[in-house]
C-alpha cells in the first residue's frame, strides 16, 4: 500500500467514526435544544409554552428523519463526505424556511439559532477537512446575512455572526493542530512500513546475489575473450561488458538500498548519458517499432551525478516507455535547464497509460503490472533520484500515454 492509499484509508476510517458522533450530537442538540428552549425553560419562567406559531412546527424536526435514512444509504455507497454537506445545506434551508414563516411580515421579537450550529462549527475541525470548515462558516454566516436582508433586522444578526466568527477562529486553530498531528502520525507509519519493505528486499537480495554473480563472472570472462578474437566487433562487446558491470552494480544497489551509502559524484554530460542509454535500448525500440526523439537544450551544463546510477534510472524509464507501446509509437525525451540550478528531464511515451490505482503504487517494492516483473526497477530508480537530492514524478492518463519528469540538481550540496 502506498502513502496516498494508506492516508486515504486511515482518513476514511476516522471520517466514519467522526460522522457517527456528528449524527448523534446533531440530533441530540437539534431536538434537545428546542425542547429545553421552548418547553422546559418557559415552564419554569411561566412564559408561553410551545413552538412559535406560523412556523414548520414539528415538521421542523421530522424533516430530518428521512435525511437520516438517506445518509445511511450514502454511507453504504461509500459517499461518506457527502453526508456532512447534506446535513449542512439541509439544516440551513429548513431553518431559513422556518424563520421566514414565523417572522416575515410580523413584529414578533426575533429569536433564532440552534445549538446544532455549534456542532457544524466544531465538527468542521474534528473532520480535519478545511474545505468543509470554510463551507460551514460561509453557509451559516450567509444564513444570518439573508435573514437580516429579508427581514430588515440587521441588529439582530450581528451578535450571532460575531459569535460564530469567534468560535470559527477557535475551530480553525483546532483544525490546524489536528491536521498537523495526523500528518505526523501518517508520516511515521509510512516510514516504518517503508523500512519493513526495504528490509525484506535486502534479505531477498542477499540470498540471490551470490548465485547471480557466479554466472556474471563467467559471462564477463567469455565476453572479453570474444572481444579479443573479434576486434572488428569491439564496439558491441564493450557495450556487453558495460552492461554486465551494470548488472553487478544493480546487485550492489539492492544490497544497500535499505541503508544510506556514500555515493561518488562526478561532472557528467547528460546528453552523452542519454545517447548511451539510447544505444543500449536500440534493439528493443527497433523490435517494437518505436522511434526515440531527443531534444536537448543548447549549452546545457554538466551535472554532478553518479553516471552509472543515472544510466540505470534512464534505462528503466526508457524500457518501461518502449514496453508500453507494443504496437509501436514515439518516445520523446527532452532535457532543459530549470531555475534554481536544476536540470529537467522529461520522457513521454504514447502508450496505453497507467490507471489511477497503479499510478499511486509506482515505486513500491514488488508492485508491478508486468508478468514476471519484480517491481524493484522503479523502486531503485526512486531511491537513486532521492540520493541525488532530486525529484521524480509520474503523470499518466489511460489511452493517452505517460510522462516521467526528473529534476536533478546541477551541483550536489555536501551533507
Amino acid at each position: 500500500m502506498n502513502k496516498k492509499t494508506n492516508h486515504n484509508l486511515l482518513l476514511e476510517m476516522e471520517e466514519i467514526k467522526g460522522l457517527k458522533l456528528f449524527l448523534t450530537l446533531f440530533y441530540l442538540f437539534l431536538i434537545g435544544y428546542d425542547f429545553i428552549y421552548f418547553y422546559v425553560f418557559p415552564y419554569y419562567t411561566n412564559q408561553e409554552i410551545g413552538l412559535p406559531a406560523g412556523g414548520l412546527d414539528y415538521w421542523y424536526h421530522l424533516l430530518f428523519v428521512p435525511i437520516l435514512f438517506i445518509s445511511f444509504n450514502l454511507i453504504k455507497r461509500g459517499k461518506v463526505h457527502t453526508v456532512k454537506y447534506l446535513y449542512l445545506f439541509s439544516y440551513i434551508v429548513v431553518d431559513l424556511i422556518n424563520i421566514f414563516l414565523i417572522y416575515y411580515g410580523t413584529d414578533i421579537n426575533f429569536a433564532t439559532g440552534n445549538a446544532a450550529e455549534l456542532v457544524f462549527i466544531f465538527f468542521s475541525s474534528l473532520f480535519i477537512n478545511k474545505k468543509f470548515f470554510w463551507v460551514t462558516l460561509t453557509g451559516i454566516v450567509s444564513k444570518y446575512v439573508a435573514i437580516g436582508v429579508v427581514l430588515f433586522r440587521f441588529e439582530n444578526v450581528i451578535e450571532p455572526i460575531s459569535l460564530y466568527g469567534l468560535l470559527a477562529i477557535i475551530s480553525y486553530i483546532l483544525l490546524t493542530r489536528f491536521s498537523s498531528n495526523l500528518n505526523a502520525h501518517l508520516k511515521v507509519n509510512d516510514e516504518l512500513r517503508q523500512a519493513e519493505q526495504l528490509a525484506t528486499v535486502g534479505q531477498i537480495a542477499t540470498s540471490i546475489t551470490h548465485e547471480i554473480r557466479n554466472p556474471l563472472t563467467s559471462l564477463k570472462g567469455l565476453t572479453q575473450l570474444q572481444m579479443e578474437k573479434h576486434p572488428e566487433d569491439i564496439e558491441y562487446y564493450q557495450i556487453m561488458t558495460h552492461e554486465l558491470e551494470r548488472i553487478n552494480s544493480i546487485l550492489d544497489d539492492l544490497l544497500v538500498i535499505g541503508r544510506p551509502k556514500q555515493m561518488v559524484f562526478e561532472m557528467n554530460n547528460l546528453q552523452e548519458l542519454i545517447e548511451y542509454v539510447g544505444s543500449i535500448m536500440d534493439y528493443n525500440r527497433v523490435e517494437q517499432a518505436v522511434e526515440i526523439f531527443t531534444e536537448v537544450e543548447g549549452n546545457l551544463p554538466e551535472v554532478e551525478c553518479n553516471s552509472t546510477q543515472i544510466k540505470q534510472v534512464l534505462i528503466n524509464i526508457f524500457k518501461n516507455g518502449i514496453e508500453a507501446m507494443p504496437a509501436g509509437g514515439n518516445l520523446f525525451v527532452k532535457v532543459e535547464k530549470q531555475k534554481d540550478d536544476y536540470i529537467k528531464i522529461t520522457v513521454t511515451d504514447e502508450g496505453d497509460g497507467i490507471s489511477k490505482e497503479n499510478l499511486e503504487l509506482i515505486g513500491n517494492p514488488f508492485h508491478t503490472t508486468k508478468s514476471g516483473g519484480t517491481g524493484l526497477g522503479l523502486m531503485v530508480s526512486f531511491k537513486v533520484i532521492e540520493e541525488h537530492r532530486g525529484e521524480i514524478y509520474y503523470d499518466s492518463e489511460q489511452e493517452k500515454g505517460t510522462t516521467v519528469t526528473i529534476l536533478l540538481p546541477i551541483y550536489q550540496k555536501r551533507r
